[in-house]
């Protein structure tokens, strides 16, 4: 029997040279019209997730505030359990979820599950996406939104659990930087154009199907 999993849509914005953040860690990318995009998609979702370096470095809130709608869950991937359990995105009991691997201790669990955060349990050694996303399907998870980082994208391309990839392309270039895709082998995935929108006059949002 095959493993049910919520439809996912990633969301970045990255600069036309396909970086999401410059060396020294600048990410503002987005304008007005791409936030409210954002969270209007955040809305939609019941499930927002991102890898466990965004979360230390950004510390977001993953909640719906430029739109109508409520605050979906929110969901880190850490297989080391690195990520501390007073995470803006952990602040109300409930809502936050962890993703991490099947051998770690109960004492690490429990720093988490004391404040009220969810721990999934999903492959040894690195975390299994493909039984992570089908846990999340089993909490009630039907719509996943994923907002990176490049790392967390690439995996979940690689084991063929995206449906949609939408990008917003900032008219700027970094030249060095964060890509948005950052992988440790060649990945090919073929895409198809769905829609394309001008942003703010210049910015250019992209959604795309993907092709397995």
């Amino acid at each position: 029997m095959v493993a049910l999993k919520p439809y996912t849509i990633v969301f970045s914005t990255m600069s036309v040279d396909g970086r999401i953040a410059t060396e020294t860690g600048f990410s503002k990318l987005s304008c007005e019209e791409d936030f409210e995009l954002q969270h209007r998609l955040r809305a939609w979702a019941d499930a927002v997730l991102v890898g466990a370096n965004t979360a230390i470095k950004d510390d977001p809130s993953l909640t719906v505030r430029r739109a109508v709608g409520r605050n979906p869950l929110r969901v880190v991937i850490d297989a080391a359990l690195k990520v501390p359990p007073t995470l803006e995105m952990f602040s109300v009991p409930g809502k936050g979820v962890i993703i991490t691997t099947e051998d770690q201790s109960d004492d690490k669990i429990s720093i988490y599950t004391e404040r009220g955060i969810s721990v999934i349990r999903a492959g040894e050694g690195s975390v299994d996406l493909r039984k992570a996303l089908s846990a999340l399907f089993d909490m009630g998870v039907r719509r996943l939104m994923v907002e990176g980082g490049g790392t967390t994208t690439y995996g979940l391309l690689r084991d063929g659990l995206v449906d949609e990839l939408w990008l917003t392309v900032s008219p700027i270039i970094f030249g060095m930087g964060v890509q948005v895709i950052n992988g440790n082998a060649s990945l090919l995935r073929g895409l198809y154009l769905k829609s394309l929108r001008v942003l703010c006059g210049g910015w250019v949002h992209l959604r795309y199907g993907i092709i397995y």
